[in-house]
């Protein structure tokens, strides 16, 4: 039986690295010793996640990245995620975190960064929103190392990545205000303007496979952009009705005008972008290649706060 390979997962309380750490433990066989990162390993969701077989939960902050490092021995994957609230503060940690990567000894990164116009587009496009300009420099940032790694004579096995392009996120929908506020900025952009968005569960599945298949063709130095569905707010709000009974979460315009000013550099320029360029996912093709891809309504069955009022 071959040794477990040692795993690093970033966010692992959150959405994105706690659905990779669902999805993982889901494989009939575990071939990862998973190193769960979280800032509070006392919270609840890090002691839940303790309870989990091949799981080790450790604390670290993004600004002290050598310390998470050494706190794992030998690591050889690493799901990073970078939190978007100061682009400049994100693409610095992001980069620091990879060089910790790198000198620990990590073989693979998967990296959520963001769709940027399609996969061809978003190679090139940092574009004009902050945190999508970080992300893109963050993804620059892997490549160089991974191209130094590879020319590097004396290193034995070169760094290699998946980048995941994940777009809007089902989960922006909730009843808080920061949820309907969402819709409210987005219904402002135009009640039958279309926009993409995806499941955090299905980014952890594939970030799974990511991971499991790192020397496939499919995977390795491969970046692929994700999305489960596309719609306007109209037909969202139709969908949500039809599959719970209720009424989407929402509120009044001038709340959305409210935070896209009040959050011009978080969201304000973001909605924007979402008008004069957008995602580019070809979801019909990507469903193919992934026929578990959720779309709303399905989303909203299975996994949404509103499953249990669903018909």
């Amino acid at each position: 039986m071959s040794t477990p390979r040692k795993l690093l997962v970033a966010g692992a309380t959150g959405k994105q690295g706690g659905a990779l750490i669902r999805a993982l433990l889901a494989k009939q066989s575990q071939p990862f010793e998973i190193y769960a990162l979280t800032r509070n390993a006392t919270s609840r969701s890090a002691q839940v996640l303790a309870k989990q077989p091949n799981v080790r939960i450790i604390q670290g902050d993004f600004d002290s990245p050598k310390a998470i490092f050494k706190q794992v021995k030998e690591p050889w994957g690493f799901f990073s995620v970078t939190m978007p609230m100061n682009a400049w503060k994100e693409e610095a940690q992001g980069k620091a975190m990879t060089a910790a990567a790198l000198d620990a000894g990590v073989k693979h990164i998967v990296f959520t960064a963001t769709d940027r116009g399609g996969d061809g587009k978003s190679d090139t496009e940092p574009t004009n929103v902050p945190h999508f300009a970080s992300k893109y420099n963050i993804e620059q940032d892997i490549k160089a190392h991974a191209n130094a790694s590879a020319s590097n004579n004396e290193n034995k096995q070169e760094l290699t990545w998946t980048f995941l392009r994940p777009v809007a996120f089902y989960e922006n929908l909730s009843n808080d205000f920061m949820g309907k506020g969402f819709t409210s900025m987005w219904r402002l952009n135009g009640p039958d303007r279309p926009l993409q968005l995806v499941s955090t569960s299905d980014i952890g599945r594939i970030a799974a496979e990511a991971f499991l298949h790192s020397d496939n063709a499919e995977y390795r130095n491969q970046s692929i952009s994700l999305a489960g569905d596309e719609l306007s707010p109209d037909e969202a709000a139709k969908s949500f009705t039809q599959v719970t009974g209720k009424i989407m979460p929402d509120t009044y315009g001038f709340v959305g005008w409210g935070l896209r000013k009040a959050l011009h550099e978080q969201l304000g320029i973001m909605f924007d972008w979402f008008v004069t360029d957008g995602f580019g996912v070809n979801v019909k093709a990507l469903r193919k290649r992934y026929p578990y891809m959720q779309d709303f309504g399905t989303w909203l069955r299975e996994e949404s706060a509103w499953k249990e009022s669903s018909s």
